[in-house]
């Protein structure tokens, strides 16, 4: 006998947690590089030290009562998200410091002050990314719930960070030295040529390259806008025509595949268990295929399991050193096994399902409307390659014999109650004494033979009694005939409904796609074939919809909020619109990633595009906060904003980068683990890049189209004021 443990959930945590690890410290690494190269090695080093703080604090904050959270698969994930995020205030505030102590001298007054020039911005900003992160967490549903574990950790996260970067980062700069090291150190020498080489490629880049651009777009703000505007139109549209893949639920493959029968109800236990053992030698067949010629198993473990006389399934587990994709695996199983003899379904998945797929629901004031119109869409259904494992409840149940008296049989005196009082006791049997033996009651039961009530021949010979004690045979008084009986009855607003479920390969089409073909090309036609016959789409196109509903008014309600936190510090009702004119051109460059990475758009890229839209702004807010700074020392607007956009050129560029360098490890990870959480990291990541472009060339351009229209406005008032102004002088000379 041999113990053996398989299907051990507690490995997917570990997993995870080894992902969390591993990016975590190849994300903190590539952030202290670019600091390093771009700053100073001192501000990489206590900046990436912030992020210990940073995680410990949030897994302290989630253990106490308050907030209750434990470390799961979504609370891993969001601190995975985080990393690449909540370091972007203390590169913000250590660009400043480094850059002012650098200028002005290395005292602790300048430290101060360079906190403090960007502690306003930088504290909004944060706050605007928890304010998104907080509308995700009010997702509705159950989706929504366990969204909401993971916004809440990054929300502690960026919390956490402000305190990090505006109280602790500047203690430890406060002692920072900025000027050239004397130092005979070879890699000190080596590394401070690096960063001189990175500073005049800076300056280079800024000087010959961003300021040129920064006056053409200036001056051709208008042109700037259109194309902008012409690329975002171009980009939106790709999930509508077909070039992006959209599939609101994506099957994201699990570490088993489970094979589910369900057989014919007239099936016999035998021809179960030999159906379940065909589809497991089936599986050894497809894993010998894709192995080839190497003669090894990836099939680690395998079970059989009968779980009633009319259903079973198979469960395979594949080494975690399999040579094939489990996909593909999936796939070539459920092409050899196709349908057994007596099966009514067969469903192979290898993904946990949350919501059926495709599920459509039938109603109709009769069953014979139902029965033929189901049966017309089930055909349709099996001629599309990418479904598969059709299920219903239009089967008509269990086979029932159906007893009606006949004239001669009320002339004897007979009645319906009557009748079936007499087959019952013949059949079931009557109780006709009780008595006790010991500690137990005995029934003694009356009835027919075990041999005379074996089938339903043994009714049609059998005997009733008249009321007179006179026997005669049971097809004198009565006919019988056959027929099937629901073994439950359906009605929704008050009509007969059935269903109709399967699975999907969202490899070859979605299932936003299908139910969009069904609902334009089939739906129609059942509906004037079968009058009084209505379709309703559940299962993802139901959870879809809701979800759909519910994300709509959460991302209104975060723009609502970050519109507000950001009129607070600009002090302006205009400016905030202007900034957030990057959140759409983020959504760009999150559909743009999607597409260059071969990905569905679907939930978990709309709950990062939620997420985006808090995060894309910081840089923005940054840049316009700068430039009223500068504005209000008197400087003219074309100079105020390229000297703004110059100067805020390397923050800018260093929260980007960091933040697209903290998420790059999980963009480049393979591992099952990783997939899920993949889609949101994409728009992010990519939404955050293209962000960067529209902060520095777009938002400059705006600035300068709102003092356009500030200018036509303010003149249109004073031609008004001087027209009114001339009636009155008119009026009165008159007068």
């Amino acid at each position: 006998m041999e113990l053996v443990t398989w299907y051990d959930r507690s490995t997917s945590i570990t997993e995870r947690l080894q992902l969390l690890v591993k990016n975590a410290l190849t994300g903190i690494f590539l952030v202290f590089v670019l600091l390093a190269v771009f700053l100073n090695l001192t501000v990489a080093f206590w900046v990436a030290m912030g992020l210990p703080f940073i995680f410990f604090g949030t897994l302290f904050l989630m253990g106490t009562d308050m907030i209750g959270l434990s470390l799961n698969e979504f609370t891993t994930f969001g601190f995975i998200m985080a990393l690449g995020i909540v370091v972007d205030d203390a590169v913000v505030v250590g660009e400043s410091v480094y850059t002012l102590r650098a200028e002005k001298g290395d005292t602790r007054e300048n430290t101060i002050k360079g906190t403090l020039r960007v502690a306003l911005p930088t504290i909004f900003g944060v706050f605007t990314t928890v304010a998104a992160f907080f509308a995700l967490s009010q997702i509705s549903g159950g989706l929504g719930q366990l969204y909401s574990q993971f916004a809440t950790v990054v929300a502690i996260c960026l919390i956490l960070s402000l305190i990090e970067s505006k109280l602790i980062l500047p203690a430890h700069l406060a002692h920072l030295n900025t000027r050239p090291s004397s130092t005979a150190n070879p890699l000190l020498l080596g590394w401070q040529k690096i960063q001189k080489g990175a500073d005049w490629l800076l300056n280079r880049f800024s000087e010959r390259c961003y300021q040129p651009v920064i006056d053409f777009a200036l001056h051709h703000r208008y042109a700037v806008l259109v194309l902008f505007v012409a690329l975002f139109a171009l980009v939106i549209s790709m999930p509508f025509t077909g070039l992006l893949k959209t599939s609101f639920f994506p099957d994201i493959p699990g570490d088993t595949v489970r094979a589910e029968l369900t057989m014919q109800n007239d099936t016999s236990f035998g021809q179960t268990h030999a159906a379940l053992n065909l589809i497991e030698k089936r599986a050894y067949q497809v894993d010998q295929e894709l192995n080839g010629s190497t003669g090894h198993s990836s099939i680690a473990n395998i079970q059989v399991l009968s779980e009633a006389d009319q259903s079973g399934k198979v469960t395979v587990e594949l080494d975690s050193e399999a040579s094939y994709d489990i996909n593909a695996f999936t796939r070539r199983w459920q092409q050899l096994a196709g349908l057994p003899e007596g099966a009514r379904t067969l469903s192979i998945q290898n993904a946990p399902r949350m919501v059926d797929a495709l599920r459509i629901e039938m109603r109709a004031a009769d069953d014979s409307t139902l029965s033929a119109a189901g049966n017309v869409l089930k055909t349709r259904l099996q001629a599309i390659p990418a479904v598969s494992g059709i299920e219903d409840n239009l089967e008509p149940g269990q086979p029932q014999l159906h007893l009606k008296l006949t004239e001669q049989g009320r002339a004897l005196g007979f009645t319906t109650e009557m009748l079936a009082q007499q087959i019952f006791q013949g059949f079931s049997g009557q109780v006709v004494q009780r008595y006790q033996r010991n500690n137990d009651e005995i029934e003694v039961k009356v009835r027919y033979p075990e041999a005379d009530r074996q089938n339903s021949t043994d009714l049609l010979v059998s005997s009733v009694r008249t009321s007179d004690g006179q026997v005669i045979p049971l097809a004198g008084v009565a006919t019988v005939t056959s027929g099937y009986t629901r073994d439950s009855i359906t009605r929704i607003d008050g009509k007969r409904a059935i269903y109709i479920s399967a699975d999907v390969d969202k490899d070859v089409m979605s299932s936003t796609e299908l139910v969009t073909i069904l609902r334009e090309q089939v739906a129609p036609t059942l509906e004037a074939n079968y009058p009084g016959l209505s379709l309703h789409f559940a299962g993802e196109a139901e959870e879809q919809a809701k979800t759909e509903n519910s994300m709509g008014k959460m991302f209104l309600l975060a723009m609502l909020m970050i519109y507000l936190l950001l009129a607070i510090p600009l002090k302006s009702y205009v400016q905030p619109v202007l900034i957030m004119t990057a959140i759409p051109f983020g959504i760009v460059g999150a559909i743009l990633g999607h597409w260059l990475n071969d990905l569905s758009l679907g939930i978990l890229s709309l709950n990062g595009i939620i997420a985006l839209s808090g995060v894309v702004v910081n840089d923005s807010l940054l840049l316009v906060s700068r430039f009223n700074d500068v504005r209000g020392e008197g400087v003219g607007l074309r100079e105020a904003i390229a000297l703004a956009c110059c100067s805020r050129l390397r923050a800018v560029l260093l929260t980007s980068f960091t933040t697209f360098a903290g998420l790059m490890p999980l963009l480049w990870e393979t591992s099952m683990q990783a997939q899920f959480l993949i889609p949101a990291a994409v728009s992010l990541a990519y939404g955050i890049m293209f962000a960067t472009l529209i902060t520095l060339i777009l938002i400059p351009s705006l600035l300068m189209i709102q003092d356009d229209l500030g200018n036509i406005l303010a003149a249109v008032s004073r031609r008004l004021f001087r027209t009114k102004s001339n009636i009155e002088y008119v009026e009165h000379t008159s007068h």
